[in-house]
C-alpha cells in the first residue's frame, strides 16, 4: 500500500523572480567579521586559510573597521549570541523565519553584537556552538599577552584552533574573580566575544588596609606582609641584637650569669675616662644564662666599694619600669676584667644613637646653619614630653636621675627617647647627707640646659649672657610656649620650682603627643593583624605536609592517593607546581598566599578551581570547601592514629 502523499514534501525550484542570495550572507559575514582567535590570542595560526578577518599588523583588533550587521536588543527569549537571519520580505529576525532556518544556516558564525550588552536580570543563553567550550571562561582572568612578561594563571580550555594547554595568570597582589561583575572598559568595543570579569576580594580574607590617618599609598590597600620600613627596622634591630662578630680578644667568656660579650660603641673611644663618671666605662652586650635575653653591660674599672649601702637606690631603680627609662636590672663587682669593676646591667636597645649624635654633633650643626632651619619645633617638644614623663616617675619615687645629659638620652625609635644610665652616680657618690631634693632641682636646671642646647646650638651652659642670647633667639624661631618653658628650668632653683610645674607649662603639648602615640599604636594593631593571617597560612602549610606522601600508609588501602587524598595531592600541585605555558616553572608568592587563604576560609567558600594531574589525563572540579573537609578528616585520622600508638 502506497503511503499517503500529504506526508510527502514536495521539492520545487523556487522562481527566478526570487532573490535566492541568503546562502551567501554567511561568507559575506564572515570576511567582514572579526577574527575570534586575534581576540583571544593575539594572533591567529590559521590565518591563511582563516575564513574570518584579519586586521593588518600593528592594528589595534578591538579598533578594526567592522561591517557587521546590529541587532537590536529585544525582550525575546533568544540568545543574544544567536545567528540573526533576515528573509527577503522582513528586515529583522522573526519566530517565522527563524524556524524556516536551513542546514547551511546552522554553520554560519556566532553574531556578536558591536554594542555593549544591557544589564538585564535574565540570564545569558549558551554559545550556539557545536564544539563544547569549558565552563572555566566564565571565570577566566582577563587576557594579558605574554609580552609583558608575566605568567599567566593555569586553566584548562579548549578552543577549536589551538590544542589544550595551560594557562597561569599572575597578579601583583591578591584577587580572584567572584562570579561575573562585566563592567564595560574604555577602548573596548562590543566585538569582543567576552568581558572581562571584574576582581574582586571577599571580606573573610582581606587584608588589613591602610588607616584613615595615614597618608594614601603609604601603605599597599591589600598588602601580605607588613611595610618595608617596619620589616628593615625590625630585621636591621634583630641582626643588631644577635650579630656575632667573633671572639672578643680580651674578654672573659663568662661574666657572672652573662656570656659573649660583644663590644660596642667605638674601639678607640670606649676605653676613655667617662666626663660624668669619672671612670672608664667600656659598654658590652651579652646573653644571660638565666632567661637567654640580650643585655647591656655597662662597666666601671677601677672601682672599689666603699660602702655596702651604696648598692640600696640599685633595688629601688630596680623597681621603676617606665616607658621613657632604660630599666636598669641589677648590679655587682667583679674581677673578671683582672681588676676591680663594677657592672651595670642595662635593658638592650639595639640600633639606637643620642641625641648629641643625631643632633648636636658638628656636621649636623653645620647643616642646620647653611640651611638656615632650626630643629623643628615638633621634635623639641616630643623630647620634652617624653623627658618630663620620666622625671615626673623619677621624682615622685624619691629619686634623682643626676646625669640628664645629650650624650645619656638614647633615641630608640622614631622620636622615642628613653634616660640611659641612670642609678651610677647613686652608687659612685654614695651621701646620704645631701637631700634628693636638691639632686631634683640639679634634674631640672640638666633638663632646661640640654632644651636650650636643642633649640640654640651656640648655648654654652654656665654664662649667663648665652643664657640670655639663646632665649631671644628661642623667642624669635619658636613659639613663646617654648621660651616660657626653658626661662622656667633655667631659673632660680626655689622650693616651688617642680616637674608639675613644668607639666602645666607643657599641657597643651601633650595632647599632641598622646595623639602622635595612639596613632603610631593603631598602625602597628594593623600590621599585626596582616601577620596574624600569615600564621593561618603556615598552619595550612603544616597540616598539608603531615598529609601529603606518608610512606607508612602505602600499602595501606584506607590511606593510599586516592579519593581524599588524591585531591590533597592535586592540590598540592595546583598550588606550588605550576608551570608556564611554554613548560617553565611559575615561582608566585602571591598564587600561593591567595589559594591559601582561599582554603583556610574554605568551610564558607563555594568557589571552584579546576585539579588537573601531572599527565594532564584527569581533571577534577571542586570547591575549596571540600578541600578544606578533605584535609580536616586526613589531619583528623593521622591525630588519631597517633594516639592510639601512644597507648
Amino acid at each position: 500500500m502506497a503511503a499517503p502523499r500529504a506526508n510527502a514534501i514536495q521539492i520545487v525550484r523556487p522562481p527566478d523572480n526570487v532573490k535566492t542570495d541568503l546562502p551567501e550572507k554567511p561568507k559575506k559575514d564572515a570576511t567582514q567579521r572579526l577574527c575570534r582567535n586575534v581576540l583571544i590570542y593575539g594572533t591567529c595560526r590559521f590565518e591563511q586559510s582563516c575564513p574570518y578577518y584579519h586586521p593588518p599588523p600593528g592594528t589595534d583588533p578591538l579598533t578594526a573597521p567592522s561591517t557587521a550587521p546590529v541587532a537590536s536588543p529585544t525582550k525575546t527569549s533568544l540568545s543574544a549570541h544567536a545567528t540573526p537571519f533576515a528573509s527577503p520580505e522582513t528586515k529583522g529576525p522573526s519566530l517565522s523565519t527563524i524556524s524556516g532556518l536551513g542546514a547551511e544556516h546552522l554553520a554560519a558564525p556566532v553574531f556578536v553584537p558591536k554594542t555593549a550588552m544591557s544589564d538585564t536580570s535574565s540570564s545569558p543563553a549558551p554559545l550556539p556552538s557545536t564544539t563544547p567550550v569549558s565552563t572555566e571562561w566564565a571565570n577566566a582572568a582577563p587576557f594579558s599577552p605574554p609580552s609583558d612578561g608575566m605568567p599567566s594563571m593555569q586553566q584548562h580550555q579548549q578552543h577549536p584552533p589551538l590544542p589544550q594547554h595551560q594557562q597561569h595568570q599572575h597578579q601583583h597582589g591578591i584577587g580572584y574573580d567572584e562570579g561575573l561583575g562585566f563592567e564595560p572598559q574604555s577602548g573596548m568595543e562590543g566585538s569582543m566575544f567576552m568581558p572581562p570579569a571584574q576582581r574582586r576580594l571577599p571580606e573573610y580574607h582581606m587584608y588589613t588596609g591602610p588607616l584613615p590617618h595615614l597618608a594614601p599609598g603609604r601603605q599597599p590597600m591589600h598588602s601580605f606582609f607588613i611595610p618595608d620600613d617596619t620589616r628593615r627596622m625590625i630585621h636591621s634591630r634583630q641582626e643588631a641584637t644577635f650579630a656575632n662578630p667573633g671572639i672578643s680578644q680580651g674578654l672573659p667568656a663568662e661574666v657572672h650569669v652573662y656570656h659573649s660579650l660583644v663590644p660596642l660603641g667605638n674601639p678607640a673611644t670606649m676605653n676613655n675616662v667617662s666626663r660624668m663618671f669619672h671612670h672608664p666605662g667600656p659598654v658590652y652586650r651579652a646573653t644571660s644564662t638565666v632567661d637567654g635575653n640580650v643585655y647591656c653591660l655597662r662597666r666601671l674599672e677601677g672601682y672599689k666599694l666603699s660602702n655596702e649601702n651604696a648598692f640600696a637606690a640599685v633595688e629601688t631603680w630596680r623597681q621603676i619600669r617606665h616607658a621613657n627609662i632604660v630599666g636598669l636590672r641589677e648590679a655587682f663587682t667583679t674581677k673578671a676584667f683582672n681588676d676591680n669593676s663594677m657592672v651595670m646591667v642595662y635593658d638592650f636597645h639595639p640600633e639606637s644613637t643620642t641625641i648629641a649624635e643625631e643632633w648636636l654633633n658638628p656636621d649636623a650643626i653645620a647643616h642646620r646653619r647653611q640651611a638656615g632651619v632650626p630643629i623643628p619645633e615638633r621634635i623639641v617638644w616630643s623630647y620634652v614630653i617624653q623627658i618630663a614623663n620620666a622625671l615626673k616617675a623619677v621624682h615622685t619615687a624619691g629619686l634623682a636621675v643626676r646625669c640628664l645629659d645629650a650624650n645619656k638620652i638614647l633615641i630608640t625609635g622614631k622620636n622615642r627617647v628613653r634616660i640611659n644610665g641612670v642609678g651610677i652616680l647613686d652608687v659612685l657618690s654614695f651621701d646620704k647627707k645631701t637631700p634628693m631634693g636638691l639632686y631634683q632641682q640639679e634634674d631640672l636646671l640638666n633638663f632646661g640646659q640640654l632644651v636650650m642646647s636643642l633649640c640654640a646650638d651656640f648655648f654654652q651652659p654656665g654664662h649667663a649672657q648665652s643664657v640670655a642670647q639663646g632665649l631671644e633667639y628661642i623667642g624669635r624661631a619658636y613659639s613663646l610656649d617654648l621660651k616660657n618653658l626653658v626661662g622656667y628650668l633655667l631659673g632660680k632653683p626655689t622650693a616651688l620650682k617642680t616637674i608639675d610645674e613644668v607639666l602645666r607649662l607643657a599641657g597643651p603639648r601633650i595632647l599632641n603627643e598622646l595623639d602622635a602615640l595612639q596613632a603610631y599604636n593603631d598602625t602597628l594593631e594593623s600590621e599585626l593583624g596582616a601577620e596574624v593571617e600569615n600564621g593561618r597560612v603556615a598552619r595550612m602549610l603544616i597540616k598539608l605536609g603531615f598529609i601529603n606522601e606518608r610512606p607508612e600508609f602505602e600499602m595501606d588501602p584506607q590511606w593510599s592517593e586516592s579519593g581524599d587524598r588524591y585531591v590533597l595531592k592535586l592540590f598540592r600541585d595546583y598550588v606550588f607546581h605550576q608551570v608556564s605555558p611554554d613548560g617553565k616553572p611559575v615561582v608566585d608568592l602571591s598564587h600561593v598566599l591567595t589559594v591559601l587563604n582561599k582554603l583556610d576560609a574554605g568551610a564558607r567558600s563555594r568557589e571552584k578551581i579546576m585539579l588537573v594531574s601531572r599527565d594532564s589525563q584527569s581533571c577534577l572540579v571542586v570547591e575549596y570547601r571540600d578541600i578544606y573537609k578533605c584535609i580536616e578528616s586526613a589531619y583528623n585520622e593521622l591525630r588519631n592514629a597517633g594516639k592510639a600508638m601512644r597507648r
